[in-house]
């Protein structure tokens, strides 16, 4: 199974509430082994942590090689009454049964995803430092455990048992991400015009780079940092000019993607058509962000509007005030809240998924994705949606996307979805946001998807 430095991968039974920071209010009654009570697995059907687990085996591995070694020194004051049972103040035996019934709760081997997906595994990952580890390095708590749990599955292997897979309904076949293929986001330039600094006119001190690579826009603007400041009025000849190819007339705010080094300088100063000069302050950033324009007057501040009355080249300017600023782009937009720049860098792709759905032969599931993340160990891929391809609509509900045949429960955007899609109606909507993330990497993971209804639309 793939570790993803940095995310904790939360499995279902994190909603039992277990596994918390010490100092949480412990159960008012201990639970015994005879109380295994309701759990849901993932299908949505109850489960016994114990069924068709070999109790005995299980019970004196998991005191050799779990209890004695780990919860019973280092998590009983917490845990003491769940799986981490101590003992008595009458010098009564720890209830071991007990705590096997519990821990057990927590490995979820009814429906497996791998040890590094057990509860208590992963809230051990030292690479978010760790669930009160007792050692000097998090990283031998995440490996002691890691290998308790192990060694417990390798005598249960010896008695007869194996863990049962997770499974998922209706699940749909199994693609490569390294199977998208690029397609262009359609912008609604009634809405939005964009223009990068490779399409301006640059003066002195201005100049273009190129050694910023990100993305589809890969020069900007900067000035050298050996420049002296600006000061506090714009220089007219120390310019960036973009000419925005309005198509609609209308009220424009003014966006611009920029990197700046410090707070208190990196600026820069604009004009938007006829309008004054306004000073821009970024603040300080190590990656390229957006940022709205804003004038300030009476202690009260708004976006900068640009009054647009004709279709038509609009100049927007923007001025030299500090070395070493970074821009790469200038968005007007009637959007003057709801801006998503994103769509102007980033590089989107789609995966096409096949669907097993009886009347409607050729169905496929899409996905448009982008690169978020790129750092090792840290790669996710941004996601703006998922669509229908079918001749015919198709009912949905409860849409799962399996990462390498695994659900995260932080990939949950579109379980709430029940809707139908397909057909004239490609989009599935969520009722809310459709935009998620998910942890993979597109070189090397696989997609899939399960669904709780996937059927033709009666």
């Amino acid at each position: 199974m793939r570790l993803y430095q940095g995310i904790v991968v939360l499995s279902w039974v994190g909603v039992l509430g277990l596994v918390g920071a010490c100092g949480q209010k412990a159960p008012s009654r201990p639970v015994r082994s005879s109380d295994a009570g309701t759990i849901l697995g993932p299908d949505g059907n109850p489960i016994n942590p114990t069924s068709g687990v070999p109790v005995a085996a299980s019970l004196t591995s998991f005191q050799t090689n779990v209890y004695e070694p780990i919860l019973g020194p280092y998590c009983s004051s917490c845990h003491s009454e769940t799986f981490a049972a101590k003992p008595g103040a009458d010098g009564s035996s720890p209830d071991i049964e007990r705590a096997h019934t519990e821990f057990l709760k927590r490995t979820n081997f009814n429906a497996f995803a791998g040890v590094d997906r057990t509860l208590p595994v992963s809230k051990m990952d030292w690479k978010t430092g760790g669930h009160n580890c007792w050692e000097a390095e998090a990283k031998k708590c995440y490996d002691k455990m890691s290998g308790a749990i192990n060694a417990w599955l390798t005598d249960l292997a010896a008695a007869g048992y194996k863990p049962t897979p997770v499974k998922y309904p209706n699940t749909s076949e199994q693609v490569a991400f390294a199977s998208a293929t690029p397609v262009a986001i359609a912008i609604d330039q009634n809405n939005y015009v964009a223009q990068g600094v490779d399409k301006a006119t640059l003066a002195a001190p201005f100049a273009m780079a190129t050694d910023d690579a990100d993305g589809p826009i890969k020069s900007y603007a900067t000035s050298p940092d050996t420049t002296a400041p600006g000061g506090n009025n714009a220089n007219q000849a120390q310019s960036i000019t973009f000419n925005m190819d309005v198509k609609a007339p209308g009220t424009y705010y003014v966006w611009m993607r920029v990197k700046t080094k410090a707070a208190a300088n990196s600026r820069f100063f604009i004009q938007a058509g006829a309008g004054a000069v306004t000073p821009v302050a970024p603040g300080a950033t190590t990656n390229w962000k957006w940022v709205q324009v804003t004038t300030t007057a009476n202690n009260v501040t708004t976006p900068l509007s640009l009054a647009v009355t004709a279709a038509g080249a609009q100049p927007v300017k923007v001025f030299y005030r500090d070395p070493g600023a970074r821009i790469n782009m200038v968005v007007i937009t009637q959007r003057k809240d709801d801006f998503n720049g994103d769509q102007f860098v980033n590089e989107y792709k789609e995966v096409k998924v096949p669907l097993k759905v009886a009347g409607a032969d050729g169905a496929a599931i899409v996905a448009t994705i982008w690169e978020q993340t790129k750092a090792e160990g840290k790669k996710s891929l941004g996601v703006t949606g998922l669509k229908i391809v079918s001749s015919a609509p198709l009912k949905v509900k409860n849409i799962k996307p399996l990462i390498n045949g695994l659900f995260y429960s932080n990939h949950a955007t579109y379980t709430i979805v029940d809707t139908v899609a397909g057909g004239a109606q490609p989009e599935i909507k969520t009722g809310g946001s459709t935009a998620s993330t998910w942890l993979a990497d597109i070189g090397v993971d696989q997609l899939s998807f399960s669904f709780e209804t996937l059927e033709v639309a009666k």
